[in-house]
């Protein structure tokens, strides 16, 4: 039989391995523009961002980036849910935030290699445009703030 410490152990290494799978996975799945279009509908709303712009503000961050596009203004978010930008005033209501992994987002500022980035909202989701390729299938927060 087990003694009360080695099965203490065991439990402890086998949730800290799944919460190192749960936290190394990436959020977020690039799409051909087209083939966005097609599976999320057409865009509904959007604003745009100077790449340089976005690379810099993605070097306040560590692992996660949050995005909310509302009424011809965007707030950017990251871990922690920390302001990293805003163009508009922002409180924190607990409002729900697109969260995408940080190396997405610079899969596809690499991928897309355009100067322009074109945050968009669509009937029931949120996207990031960079030249042909769009970021798709981020994570609400809450309740998935990671």
């Amino acid at each position: 039989m087990f003694s009360t410490k080695k099965l203490f152990l065991m439990v402890l290494l086998f949730v800290s391995f799944l919460s190192s799978i749960t936290y190394s996975q990436e959020i977020g799945q690039i799409f051909d523009s087209k083939e966005a279009d097609e599976l999320f509908g057409p865009v509904l709303e959007k604003m745009s961002i100077n790449a340089d712009e976005l690379r810099a503000i993605l070097s306040s961050t560590d692992n996660k980036i949050m995005f909310r596009l509302e009424n011809n203004s965007y707030t950017i978010l990251g871990d922690n849910r920390k302001l990293l930008y805003c163009t508009d005033n922002f409180i924190d209501s607990n409002q729900v935030f697109h969260l995408y992994s940080k190396s997405k987002v610079l899969e596809l500022l690499n991928k897309g290699s355009e100067q322009t980035v074109i945050l968009e909202n669509r009937r029931n989701v949120f996207s990031i445009t960079v030249g042909n390729y769009t970021l798709e299938k981020g994570a609400p927060c809450p309740p998935n703030c990671g």
